[in-house]
């Protein structure tokens, strides 16, 4: 199948309750959308079901408001014997223009009833104008793999900021806790901990390097730890880890980070604590900043089924 054949379009309606203080969408209701989309675009690639094991470079470029009409394009990129590398782009329209409002690379894994891998059983066809964006998810797969492989326990001066119980309503089949669930709440957790580095009106960024470990059934008690890793002028980054215990005993499920900016003059606004945080972190937060404003220069492709990051590769 070719990677244009494999779009899958989701619409979503920003009414009051999806959004912040601000008025704009909030940050766990576009990331829960987000994941839909690319469930949705990876379920009808694979014909069965899926689970969310990755996320990774999710910008939130463009502001969403109150009224809004976000559509959200889904396309499978990469393929492995029981993965699946998703790109997921939205776009809200205002004023007859459309715009690029969030970005998300995603990693989804084709599971049986039980939750067990199980083969994909498809190919994909990567040629013209996708080519390298193929070529280019290939290679972050790599580093995929290479985050995977790092499992680091949360640091010791994290707080335990939530405990919660996953419920049937937090999963699709009654039996794993869905990816999106968990987001939205990461998404308040994590807001959280910025709130208590330093009061103020902040909104999500960009989250990078999530990590979705092990499963997280439905019945286990969830924990979630989190804690500031970095301060620029005007943003702040939280990572978190979060656990799982059950009858399956206490393991480590998922881990990553958050970005927030300060936005408590309305616009992006200074932080008195000044920079904090070492080499990996100011790295990592460069490299967010390089491409989310290389994403902002993106203008709508001439083929409506091609994806805008093509422009940038």
């Amino acid at each position: 199948m070719d990677v244009l054949d494999t779009l899958t379009e989701y619409v979503a309606w920003v009414s009051q309750r999806h959004v912040n203080p601000l008025g704009n969408l909030y940050g766990g209701y576009m990331l829960h959308w987000l994941v839909d989309a690319g469930s949705i675009t990876a379920m009808k690639f694979a014909e069965g079901n899926v689970v969310l094991g990755f996320l990774d470079k999710t910008h939130f470029v463009s502001p969403v408001r109150l009224g809004d009409l976000v559509t959200y394009r889904g396309w499978v990129v990469n393929v492995r014997r029981s993965s699946m590398g998703v790109l997921v782009e939205a776009y809200v329209s205002r004023g007859g223009e459309a715009r690029l409002a969030t970005v998300g690379r995603m990693v989804f894994v084709k599971v049986d009833g039980e939750g067990r891998p199980v083969p994909v059983g498809k190919s994909l066809t990567c040629a013209g104008e996708v080519k390298r964006l193929c070529e280019y998810f290939q290679e972050w797969r790599a580093r995929v793999d290479e985050a995977l492989r790092r499992e680091e326990r949360a640091d010791p001066g994290w707080e335990a900021l939530s405990h919660f119980i996953a419920m049937p309503e937090d999963s699709l089949d009654g039996v794993l806790m869905y990816g999106g669930r968990l987001l939205f709440r990461l998404d308040e957790v994590t807001s959280i901990a910025a709130l208590r580095f330093y009061p103020s009106i902040y909104v999500t960024a960009s989250v990078n390097s999530m990590a979705f470990r092990r499963p997280i059934y439905v019945g286990d008690i969830v924990s979630i730890r989190a804690g500031v890793t970095y301060v620029g002028r005007t943003s702040v980054e939280v990572g978190f880890a979060v656990e799982a215990l059950g009858v399956r005993g206490r393991r480590l499920v998922a881990d990553g980070y958050f970005t927030f900016v300060n936005m408590s003059g309305g616009r992006p606004s200074e932080l008195p604590a000044g920079p904090q945080g070492d080499e990996e972190a100011r790295r990592r937060k460069e490299e967010s900043v390089r491409e989310a404003q290389m994403l902002k220069t993106l203008k709508p492709p001439p083929a409506r089924n091609l994806p805008w990051m093509t422009q940038l590769l």
